[in-house]
């Protein structure tokens, strides 16, 4: 069986613009939910309070709670849906893969919150598959720039969950002991979605040039 060794761009079939744009949807959307819920939640704190816990706290502290937990769910079904477009436009399965699984995650981590215990803690893993999917970016054919850009990020996230594996999730781990357990769940999750966002925009540079049509056939 052949096998696909990286991106097949279809011509025919080009979505990879429409995907950059629900990715950018996606993660915009997440990081103001984020922001807006941390408003609603009494005493939170970057650096003491992890960002899952404004969705999943025992017990729940609403409104934050359904704010995160409904924007994470949105999250996951956008990057599903990106998933697909992209894979229909050819695109690497490896990434796409990876990224279709920490989608499935993060809609289990709306929906199965910290009191499930065990499965909202596998679920975390959402993490994991995303800091994959952004180190395996460059299976989609990017520049040099946004090869460069993706193994940074994609390495920021990995060697922190890494280290938390290693060294858990106490002060015996340097990081939590500097920066708290708020702020290093910071440098797994904003990699990847401040990542997502710019390969949204950089995605959709490969559809039409509507800026340079306007100026060229006189559409406005």
């Amino acid at each position: 069986m052949k096998m696909q060794r990286g991106s097949i761009f279809r011509p025919e079939e080009d979505y990879y613009k429409i995907a950059g744009i629900i990715l950018i949807i996606g993660c915009f959307q997440f990081i103001l939910a984020v922001n807006l819920a941390e408003t609603q939640f009494p005493g939170y704190s970057i650096a003491k309070n992890t960002l899952s816990g404004l969705g999943s706290s025992v017990p729940m502290v609403e409104p934050s709670a359904i704010i995160f937990n409904l924007s994470i769910i949105f999250l996951g079904i956008l990057f599903l849906a990106a998933v697909y477009l992209i894979l229909k436009s050819g695109g690497c399965r490896l990434f796409s893969s990876c990224l279709a699984i920490s989608a499935i995650f993060a809609v289990g981590v709306g929906i199965f919150s910290q009191y499930t215990g065990v499965t909202h803690t596998l679920l975390a893993l959402t993490f994991l598959f995303g800091s994959l999917a952004v180190l395996f970016s460059y299976r989609l054919g990017l520049n040099i720039p946004m090869v460069i850009i993706s193994f940074v990020m994609g390495l920021i996230t990995l060697l922190t969950l890494l280290l938390q594996f290693i060294l858990g999730y106490g002060i015996t781990n340097p990081l939590i002991a500097y920066l708290g357990v708020g702020s290093t769940q910071i440098l797994i999750i904003y990699p990847v979605i401040l990542y997502l966002t710019a390969l949204g925009g950089y995605l959709t540079s490969r559809g039409e040039d509507w800026v340079r049509l306007r100026f060229t056939k006189g559409y406005w």
